[in-house]
């Protein structure tokens, strides 16, 4: 695959963008600096992105200023592309080598610009929202990129820009939706507790980004010693867009069953979004939590236990047997010695003549 473009984790999507690239196979001194921001025809504006509100069918020219903080003029590669957040928050757009299907079609900007050494140009770009887009929010993302081959077949492309948020007036409809699993780890050791592992997915089912940090409750199987864990905040989530997390309950005694519940409030990004009224997300599941160890002491117990009974019985009727033949053999020595003769009786007449 000769030219292949390969992007670099390199999207920096602040007010602060600045990336230091070293293309491949360049010469000592030819690594390209730049900075990407948004701005108006007289240059930067201090915004750290671009967000408007639209109607269907509604135009918008913005720009970007594209400064080059290198020693050399650069020619550098503009584009567009649909946005997404990364699973840490980040916001990002789609790598050079996948086609944008969204509000990335939106943008029309120049293919390229030329920027001298120590020079900032403004490129303007309009953002149209098609007649029939959806009412919600739509992430896009431009950036000012280099590309190099260097002295290999595979070619690296890094870039830098900023994101483009649309929001299409209409109903706007934020929620969210999850689905929970659970698993049972037990210790071998029976006087040691387990632990319960929890995993969740939640997604942005609505239209507009949202905000959240889902709870963790874990109760056993008649409610006692219910405990909460919080999973890790999720700041921003795009519609359509999907977040995974993990917790770990541990000391948790195998109590054959527990029952699990995650609930995330859907929380708004932004201080003109108003998330009053809307339903929490929420999923529910129960793990087997199996006392193996335990039943297995239990059952040995109980063998112990009867083979004691058992050696008691089998002793004391071995005893039983010993005097019962004792007795016996007490009975025949007896009845084996030789009779005794009666003493004679003396009578009155015996004793006058």
């Amino acid at each position: 695959m000769k030219n292949l473009l390969v992007p670099l984790a390199a999207l920096a999507l602040t007010a602060a963008s600045v990336l230091v690239a070293a293309p491949a196979g360049a010469a000592e001194g030819d690594t390209v600096t730049w900075s990407v921001r948004p701005g108006d025809e007289n240059g930067e504006d201090g915004r750290a992105w671009v967000e408007w509100e639209a109607d269907p069918g509604q135009s918008r020219t913005e720009h970007l200023a594209v400064t080059n903080h290198g020693d050399d003029a650069v020619r550098f590669r503009l584009s567009a592309a649909d946005g997404y957040f990364t699973d840490t928050g980040r916001f990002n757009m789609l790598p050079a080598d996948q086609e944008s299907v969204a509000a990335g079609t939106w943008l029309d900007l120049p293919a390229s610009v030329s920027v001298a050494a120590g020079a900032t140009e403004i490129v303007p770009f309009t953002v149209t929202v098609p007649a029939d887009a959806e009412p919600g929010d739509h992430a896009a993302g431009v950036a000012a990129s280099v590309h190099s081959t260097g002295g290999g077949e595979v070619g690296i492309e890094s870039r830098v820009g900023f994101r483009v948020m649309t929001r299409v007036t209409g109903e706007l409809a934020p929620s969210a939706g999850l689905a929970a699993s659970a698993s049972y780890t037990g210790s071998v050791n029976p006087f040691e507790a387990g632990g319960v592992t929890v995993a969740y997915t939640l997604e942005n089912t609505g239209n507009t980004r949202l905000g959240t940090r889902p709870e963790i409750v874990l109760s056993g199987p008649f409610g006692p010693g219910e405990r909460t864990l919080r999973g890790e905040e999720i700041a921003e989530i795009a519609p359509g867009e999907t977040r995974r997390g993990t917790v770990r309950f541990q000391d948790a005694w195998p109590l054959l069953t527990y029952d699990v519940r995650v609930v995330a409030q859907p929380l708004p990004v932004s201080d003109d979004l108003s998330f009053e009224g809307v339903e929490p997300a929420s999923a529910q599941t129960t793990v087997l939590a199996m006392p193996w160890p335990q039943i297995v002491v239990l059952v040995l117990a109980a063998l112990l236990a009867a083979w004691a009974l058992f050696r008691r019985r089998l002793e004391r009727r071995r005893t039983e047997q010993l005097v019962a033949r004792a007795r016996e053999e007490a009975l025949a020595e007896a009845a084996a010695l030789p009779a005794r003769a009666e003493p004679a009786l003396i009578t009155a007449a015996d004793t006058h003549g």
